[in-house]
């Protein structure tokens, strides 16, 4: 069945799920590892909802609608800036050499992996207890919905995204660990980033497809 995704105000964490008269708020985060890493997870394992009888509360929450195009285009936007200013700034390249070798380089790699990471889980946690304050979901009733993307068009387009930053990200860390620039490690990160980014892209706001509710089974 059809489904209409709204954004919750300044949360990237949630996602507002209306199926019919139905509303449910959508959990993206745990937001381990392995999903950050592999957006697609979110369309191939259930996700956590949490249903809400007060709709007033809902459209308190959300924000303004938005086209739901948007988020593949600021993506692509924000990468093609970024793929302009590397090759403008790309004459300055040899001016960010370092003195470093390549075991050096691996571990400033791995540093800042984890530090991208550690940042993402800290605003992760932010939004949490942001949206805590407003809704106890404790108290809802907990479902796990299927949910799949709305059309094939928009799976390739997520797929696109997600190899183009992969292979970005992997083709400038290694080339920092073999050559020791620091441009080419900061566009590195520059598209790591992107890279985490993306896993919004498969919960965008507009329309999507939950193939099922179903209540989750209690624990303890």
């Amino acid at each position: 069945m059809n489904c209409k995704v709204q954004a919750v105000y300044k949360n990237l964490r949630y996602r507002v799920l209306s199926v019919g008269e139905e509303r449910y708020i959508l959990d993206m985060g745990g937001w381990s590892f392995w999903k950050l890493l592999f957006p697609f997870a979110y369309w191939i394992f259930p996700n956590t909802v949490y249903k809400i009888d007060d709709h007033e509360l809902v459209e308190q929450i959300t924000s303004p609608e938005v086209k739901s195009d948007s988020s593949g285009v600021d993506i692509l936007l924000v990468s093609g800036i970024g793929i302009t200013l590397t090759n403008l700034l790309y004459p300055l390249v040899k001016y960010f050499d370092i003195d470093s070798a390549p075991f050096i380089n691996s571990i400033i790699v791995a540093i800042i992996f984890i530090i991208i990471l550690a940042m993402f889980f800290y605003i992760n946690i932010r939004n949490q207890k942001s949206l805590l304050k407003k809704v106890d979901l404790h108290q809802c009733v907990k479902r796990q919905a299927w949910i799949r993307p709305y059309s094939i068009k928009d799976f390739f387009i997520t797929l696109f995204y997600y190899l183009l930053s992969l292979g970005l990200t992997f083709i400038s860390w290694d080339m920092f660990i073999q050559f020791a620039n620091g441009f080419i490690l900061f566009v590195g990160i520059f598209f790591f980033i992107i890279l985490i980014l993306i896993s919004f892209m498969t919960f965008k706001v507009g329309e999507t497809k939950v193939n099922y509710l179903k209540k989750k089974k209690a624990t303890g």
